[in-house]
């Protein structure tokens, strides 16, 4: 026992107007910018995590300093 298909129309239809319908361009990000834009996040933090470190450093220092001079 087979079973024959029978043509469907409604399909045909919504292949035709599948086939008409233009899909939108999407823009993709400029890669190279991102990474440029990475990069100087990344060289930010480094530059605030050194001024804490000295920072923190120069106060140890000077607690010391003032310390022996008492």
């Amino acid at each position: 026992m087979k079973i024959q298909l029978k043509e469907n129309n409604f399909s045909i239809k919504i292949k035709k107007d599948v086939s008409n319908t233009e899909e939108p361009n999407f823009v993709r990000p400029n890669i190279d910018h991102l990474i440029k834009r990475i990069l100087i996040e990344r060289r930010k933090e480094q530059r605030k995590n050194f001024i804490i470190f000295a920072t923190i450093i120069l106060v140890i220092a000077g607690s010391m300093v003032l310390s022996i001079n008492n």
